[in-house]
């Protein structure tokens, strides 16, 4: 791929053995990176990834899929100001929240509330502004960073993602609080009523009554979409739920829950004649699961107060990936947590290895699990 030039150098999720194209900063990838490198103090590597996504604001109105040209036609599910916000706290860098929080309102609002996410439910959609290679459907599943699924019965631009209208409430929450920390009471007001009329919209949408899910929503056939996912507990993360739902939300965390550790989807199969490519490249599919499904998911229980649900997926993840490590001194993109391997029917482009987001799954739920469970408890638990 022909690469975007970055004005500084960044930090990709590539393990020595990953392939090539996993030295390009990925938008929500770069995301869980930073919050582990947070942790770890290594605030000279985070400043450089923030200055790459506001460089490329710069120049796209938002930061694209990734730093590379085919990719530039999207951009990918929106968490990466969190960070932003998560490193000017720890630094007290007014400077750069000066220059950052025009940027990131302009990607926001030019960006992801632009005309061609728009819908009819007053939610967004996702999708591609034009990629030449690739079907219309796949670019814009693509934009969610959920290539390729099952989650979406074959059509992202037909619905409204839980994930990605959970990920502009957020995004809205963080621009009300950096409204707050440069003095701009009217906008932190703005910013927090966006917020709250999303979240108001995923409820009406979004939630099923008869799964205790939120589902995506199909709004063409105005149902909800018949494959269950991960991304329905980011609205715990997002704080949508209310109370009552987050309840059977944990009660119901058993259609996802298996030995080894979340599912990204329900056991599903695609129709033919509604999906663009064979089960064997829905890699966002069952059985697999992935790290940052996980950390969110665990978030979002915590949320609500239901430590214990969160508490275990943590461990069944971290489980799974001490052993495969142990095994091959490697870590990886995804896995089976359905058996525990790296063997999976789907995988598209293999299970490869990787530090990024597994990494940082296990920096944030390790220590996690530590303050909660003790550091003796928890290695017993993950090594057992």
């Amino acid at each position: 791929m022909q690469s975007i030039d970055l004005p500084h150098p960044w930090v990709a999720g590539a393990a020595p053995t990953s392939p090539d194209w996993y030295t390009t900063m990925f938008s929500w990838d770069t995301y869980f990176s930073n919050l582990a490198l947070l942790v770890h103090d290594r605030r000279d590597l985070v400043r450089g990834n923030i200055e790459n996504y506001l460089a490329m604001i710069d120049r796209f109105g938002y930061m694209p899929n990734g730093n590379e040209v085919p990719l530039s036609t999207r951009s990918q599910t929106p968490l990466f100001v969190d960070s932003v916000l998560r490193y000017i706290e720890a630094t007290g860098d007014d400077e750069l929240l000066a220059r950052a929080y025009p940027l990131l309102c302009a990607e926001y609002r030019g960006y992801w509330l632009a005309e061609h996410h728009a819908t009819p439910t007053g939610l967004v959609t996702n999708r591609d502004l034009g990629d030449p290679t690739l079907d219309p459907r796949l670019s814009a599943e693509a934009e969610t960073g959920l290539d390729w699924t099952t989650q979406f019965d074959g059509d992202v631009t037909h619905t409204n993602p839980v994930m990605t209208n959970a990920a502009l409430v957020v995004y809205a929450r963080t621009l009300a609080k950096m409204a707050a920390m440069v003095g701009v009471e009217s906008d932190e007001l703005e910013w927090n009523s966006e917020a709250d009329e999303r979240s108001e919209l995923v409820r009406q949408y979004c939630w099923s009554e008869v799964r205790g899910q939120f589902l995506d929503y199909d709004f063409v056939e105005q149902r909800h979409v018949t494959v269950l996912g991960a991304t329905s507990y980011w609205a715990l993360w997002a704080g949508i739920a209310t109370s009552e739902q987050a309840s059977r939300m944990a009660a119901g965390l058993g259609e996802l829950l298996r030995d080894h550790g979340m599912l990204c989807t329900e056991d599903s199969r695609p129709d033919p004649a509604h999906f663009a490519l064979a089960y064997e490249d829905l890699q966002w599919t069952f059985p697999a699961g992935w790290p940052p499904l996980h950390i969110i998911a665990c978030w979002g229980l915590d949320r609500y107060g239901y430590r214990a649900e969160a508490d275990t997926i943590a461990e069944r993840l971290l489980a799974t990936i001490q052993r495969n490590y142990d095994e091959t001194g490697e870590t990886y993109e995804k896995y089976n947590v359905v058996d525990g391997t790296l063997a999976q029917p789907n995988s598209r482009y293999g299970t490869i290895t990787l530090h990024g987001w597994t990494s940082a799954a296990v920096v944030l739920l390790g220590r996690r699990l530590a303050e909660r469970v003790g550091l003796d408890e928890l290695l017993e638990q993950v090594t057992k």
